[in-house]
Order: C-alpha cells, then structure tokens, then sequence
C-alpha cells in the first residue's frame, strides 16, 4: 500500500529535481495529500504519481528553448536517481491502482476464443449510432465549454498519441511486430511531422483557444483521465502484459473509428471552424488499422501460442472497454452536475489551488471550484457533485 508518506516524498522530489519555473513538459509535480483527504482525493493523487512514472518514459521538450537553455532542465528531468524514484513505486502504484481493473477484466475473458470474441466484438462496436456525450452537447447552449473541457482531457493521451504502444513493439517477435509496426508508422504520419496524428491534435487544440503544449493542463486532468492513461500505459510499459497489448489494440482501433467519426460530424455541425483533420483521419484509417490487427497480429499469435494468448487478449480488450467507459460516462454526469449548478460560471478560469472532491472539508460559503475547462462552481455545489468529480479550489 502507497502510503501518503510515499507521496509527500515522491511529491518533494520531484519538485526540488524540476527547479525553479520549468517548461509545462518537465513540470512533473504531485499535489500533496491533506491530512483529511478522503478516498477519492487520495487515489487521484496517487493517479498524478502514476502518470508521472510512466510519463518518465518519454522524451519531452518544450516547443521553445528555456531562457536559460534545455540542458540543465534535460538534466534535472532525467536524473537517474529521480528515475529510480519513480521507478521503485511504480509496481506498487499499479498492483494498487490498475490491478482491481485487470483482474475484472480477467474474469471476462471466458475459454479464449478470441477469434469467436471478435466476430461479435466487430459488428457490436461498429453498429453503435451514436455518442451520449454529444448528443447532450447537441441540445447545450454551453457546449463549447463542455466540448473544450473534452479536449483538454485527451490530451493527457492524444499529445503523445501512440508513444505509449511504441513501448511495446521493442524486441523481436516475428511478422505480428512487422503489422504493428506499419500501424505505428500511420500514427506517426508516416514520416511527415504536419500529418503526424498528435501534430493534428495540437492544430484542434488550438482552434478552439487551448494551449497545444504537453502536460500544460495536468492540474485540470480529473481522475477519469488519468486512469485511462495509466491503463494503457499499465499495459505498454509491462511486456509482460505483451497480449493485453494486442487485445487493447483490437478495442481501441475499432471503438475508435465509430467515436471519431461522430466527433468529426459533430465539429463540422457546431464548430464548423475548427481543426476537424484529427478526428477525420482516424475515421478513415481506423478501419484499416482494425482488419490489421485481426488479421496479421491476433489470427497468426493464437495460431502460433494457443488459448492461453487468447484469454490474455480479451482481457486486454475488456480492460479497454471499462476505462473507456468510464471516461465517457464521467464527463457525462459531469456535464449535467455542472449544467444543474446554481452558481455555475463558464469557462476556463483560476485553478492553481488544490485539488479536491465533493467530500473534500472547506469552506464551503467562500470557495469556489474549477471543474476542467468547463468553468467554477461554488464549493457548497460541488458538494453535491457525483462523487468521483475532482475539482481545483479557485480563487472566491
């Protein structure tokens, strides 16, 4: 079990290694755990030290060069020491966090036929008419905010889209690596940096008014964000866990498509100004991307090593689907707790204060709460709030 004691430490190191006003990429802070956190609190902060393990994969480098050059902050960001850190909680961290979620998932994956799973995995996801968080912004008058908010979540994954699968294709493993790799390449733009899918998120970013730089807005990341993060990282970053790879492959390619291409009809009707290329692009090559993986990576790996790969792939795919799921229905009930808030007050404000939650002990006649980039509430409201909502204390 992390302890707080954990985290006040993990949380000092990492602020002292950063140094004085580092660039957002290498701003790799946790926020302190109050002495009356409650659950919820606690696990979202133990979420921030999470992504902070994994994030310390990646290398990050600001947009432009710190007045005092890049090197000393390289330095302080990739200290071995602070590494080791990081690196020492991790498997607690996951055993704790991600663990209860695959263990679930587990349990779903049935006699492992995969191959039987997939033909009634395809036609159900591909039959899915609709998105319920757009439908209730279809009818919101607040629907930029709530579509901003939206944004700024996914980037937590979408600015370094596919750096976390690219983990997971280092080695040998035969022609499955070979497909993967062809569907790695696509992610990456196949060698133009202006079609490289996070280079096309960062141009919708910014039509809509939001800094397109990485971990900019990671005291906004609410815990739905982050568990979706860590999940996919949970499985890239552990080869162990090579075959749930695969099966979160086999979900994402195909929930992706149907998702993406509502939010592309969705932008072309209420925000027909904005960067629409992201969402259009992975409509497209989404398609091909899942006959892939089902094709050249599942077919010839089951094949190859038996059912036993087969369970591990469902449970890759239905971990997949949990998390995905969670994410869409928290900022579902997100947009009608917010929408129903007496005080509620639109858009992207203060929030450089501490996190907290609706059971969260304040002063609830004074304070105020950031939700996101959907706006501020006050803190007697946000009491009322489902009980997983994370929030930031903002100025009165």
């Amino acid at each position: 079990m992390i302890t707080a004691g954990d985290l006040a430490d993990l949380g000092a190191r990492l602020a002292r290694d950063a140094g004085p006003a580092p660039p957002a990429v290498f701003d790799a802070w946790v926020d302190r755990v109050p002495a009356d956190a409650d659950e919820a609190l606690v696990a979202h902060i133990k979420h921030q030290a999470l992504l902070r393990c994994y994030q310390a994969r990646y290398v990050v480098l600001p947009s432009e060069a710190p007045a005092a050059g890049v090197l000393d902050h390289l330095g302080r960001h990739y200290d071995e020491d602070r590494l080791q850190d990081l690196y020492s909680l991790r498997p607690r961290l996951e055993a704790e966090l991600i663990g209860p979620l695959q263990t679930a998932a587990a349990a779903a994956s049935g006699d492992g036929d995969v191959l039987a799973y997939v033909e009634r995995l395809l036609p159900e996801l591909r039959a899915v008419k609709s998105d319920a968080f757009l439908e209730a912004l279809a009818a919101n008058e607040h629907r930029l905010d709530h579509y901003r908010n939206f944004l700024l979540q996914s980037s937590a994954d979408l600015l370094a889209e596919a750096s976390a699968s690219a983990l997971g294709l280092i080695g040998e493993f035969g022609a499955p690596q070979s497909a993967l790799f062809r569907i790695l390449i696509d992610e990456f733009g196949y060698g133009a940096h202006s079609q490289k899918h996070s280079v096309l998120y960062k141009a919708t970013l910014r039509s809509f008014g939001l800094s397109d730089e990485y971990n900019f807005y990671s005291r906004l990341f609410d815990t739905n964000t982050l568990v979706l993060h860590n999940a996919i990282h949970f499985l890239f970053q552990n080869p162990r866990h090579f075959f749930q790879q695969v099966g979160f492959l086999l979900f994402a390619e195909t929930a992706y498509q149907r998702s993406t291409l509502f939010h592309t009809r969705h932008l072309g009707r209420f925000h027909p100004d904005a960067d629409a290329r992201y969402f259009a692009e992975h409509a497209h090559i989404d398609l091909h991307h899942t006959r892939m993986v089902v094709d050249e990576v599942v077919t010839p790996l089951v094949e190859r090593f038996g059912p036993e790969v087969g369970r591990e792939i469902i449970t890759g795919a239905e971990l997949t689907r949990a998390v995905f799921a969670r994410s869409g229905a928290g900022l579902l009930a997100l947009v009608a707790a917010f929408d129903s808030a007496p005080s509620a007050v639109y858009g992207l404000g203060d929030h450089d204060g501490p996190p907290v939650t609706p059971a969260t002990p304040q002063d609830r006649s004074t304070a105020r709460v950031q939700l996101g980039a959907i706006g501020s509430v006050s803190a007697a409201d946000f009491a009322r709030f489902p009980a997983a909502a994370v929030g930031r204390l903002a100025a009165a």
